[in-house]
């Protein structure tokens, strides 16, 4: 069974580098800089309407197949952050006052929706790559959004799991849960902190890929 999975942190702390990680993996860049790990990725720097974007992408998942014979396991989004901001500045230039708003929460709608519905469906994961900033008045790590999904919690609204890596003075850690951080696991048995030379993303979603196919079987 496929999952959704968050992996946020701040700038150079390793996000590419786990998610690169993974077994048959495509990853969707959009961040405006190349690609630099040696897996399959399509570089999306030029984004021209959320209808665009999601028919580019289904265009290389189509050309992942046929290379390889096979749909991707592991679709990885790095990151969506950047992809907000570019969504963010053509709706700006495309429409005025409201309707940059409106806009803005309909393309995240059909975003998250071809995650959900076309995405999931297929019996690929979907690793939602973030980048976050720290609110003081808060004390908490946020992921960055505005209007209506803002409130709701951003990207890690419309995940079940959850990860942050902080980037401490020697080492990086990765959280599994913990309010002060942007995550959260359905796994009752995944230690909270973790170095990141022990963990594995991929083991990360063996785990919850078996706990989520156990749950199926009680669906009414």
């Amino acid at each position: 069974m496929a999952i959704k999975l968050l992996v946020s942190a701040f700038e150079s702390s390793g996000k590419s580098t786990i998610t690169s990680q993974l077994e048959d993996v495509l990853v969707f860049n959009f961040d405006h800089k190349e690609y630099s790990f040696k897996v399959p990725h399509a570089n999306l720097k030029n984004y021209e309407g959320m209808d665009y974007l999601i028919t580019q992408m289904s265009e290389k998942i189509k050309a992942y197949k046929e290379r390889f014979g096979n749909f991707p396991k592991n679709i990885v989004f790095d990151t969506v952050t950047q992809m907000y901001s570019s969504m963010q500045k053509f709706n700006a230039d495309k429409y005025k006052g409201f309707d940059v708003h409106t806009n803005n929460n309909k393309d995240t709608l059909s975003f998250n929706q071809f995650i959900e519905d076309t995405i999931i469906p297929s019996g690929i994961n979907a690793i939602v790559v973030a980048h976050t900033a720290y609110d003081e008045a808060t004390a908490r790590h946020v992921i960055p959004a505005t209007g209506a999904f803002a409130k709701a919690g951003s990207w890690l609204s419309v995940v079940n799991d959850a990860v942050f890596i902080e980037k401490k003075t020697n080492k990086l850690v990765v959280h599994t849960s913990g309010l002060k951080y942007p995550a959260r696991s359905t796994l009752t048995d995944l230690a909270t902190n973790i170095d990141i030379e022990q963990y594995s993303l991929q083991d990360h979603i063996h785990k919850l890929e078996s706990v989520k196919s156990e749950a199926t079987e009680f669906v009414l």
